[in-house]
């Protein structure tokens, strides 16, 4: 319904004649339109998390688990947009005003457990010697670059309208990440490693892999 009408389309009483049940048996499940937004939301970072923790196990250096998680997070924007772009929506505050506490938990939950493997990544870039910022703490740089990603796969994955100029923009996403990470305080990979960490990455979240895999009123 999202990729067909558009997020803003959604509505508890659409997907009740969508899915054929009454719109009780789904208030029965969510009690809003905006606890829907936030159950979409935990699916997608269940997922992210799912991709987060293979980069993070695979036997690469900090920095280039690091690469792999950002790519990671644009290529799941590009391989699930619907859920990316609830997920988006269900960050504001509004959002969280009118979800049930159960709902709010449940995402805070997998949001916890993401951190910790970020933070994983980090901690090991940190041991390795590879983090080197005159000013910035990691913590701050690591906020940093989650901002950094967020606005470049918003502006450049989830929309093709925003454009300040006339250059083209789907080859530059290694650039992008190179650039930000190396003002962050992080080494830049040469450009066959990173091309080699986005293979990786591509590989381990299909182009298929499309919204709606789980069964969102048993979770």
């Amino acid at each position: 319904m999202v990729a067909r009408d558009g997020l803003h389309n959604l509505t508890l009483a659409r997907l009740a004649a969508e899915a054929g049940y009454s719109k009780g048996t789904i208030y029965n499940h969510f009690t809003c339109r905006e606890d829907l937004l936030v159950a979409l939301s935990t699916d997608s970072a269940k997922r992210q998390i799912r991709y987060y923790q293979a980069i993070a196990d695979l036997p690469w250096d900090g920095v280039r688990a690091l690469y792999g998680l950002m790519l990671a997070y644009m290529r799941h924007a590009e391989t699930a947009p619907e859920l990316f772009e609830s997920s988006i929506a269900a960050l504001a505050n509004a959002v969280g005003a009118l979800a049930s506490p159960e709902r709010l938990e449940r995402r805070d939950v997998i949001d916890r457990q993401m951190g910790q493997v970020i933070g994983s990544v980090v901690e090991r870039t940190k041991r390795e010697g590879a983090f080197k910022h005159p000013a910035l703490l990691p913590e701050a740089a690591l906020d940093a670059l989650r901002s950094a990603v967020l606005g470049y796969t918003v502006t450049h994955l989830l929309s093709r309208r925003f454009q300040w100029g006339d250059v083209t923009t789907d080859g530059n996403r290694l650039v992008v990440a190179a650039s930000v990470m190396h003002g962050l305080g992080w080494p830049r990979i040469e450009a066959s490693a990173a091309s080699s960490v986005q293979r990786v990455v591509d590989d381990l979240i299909p182009a298929e892999e499309k919204a709606g895999g789980e069964r969102l009123v048993h979770g």
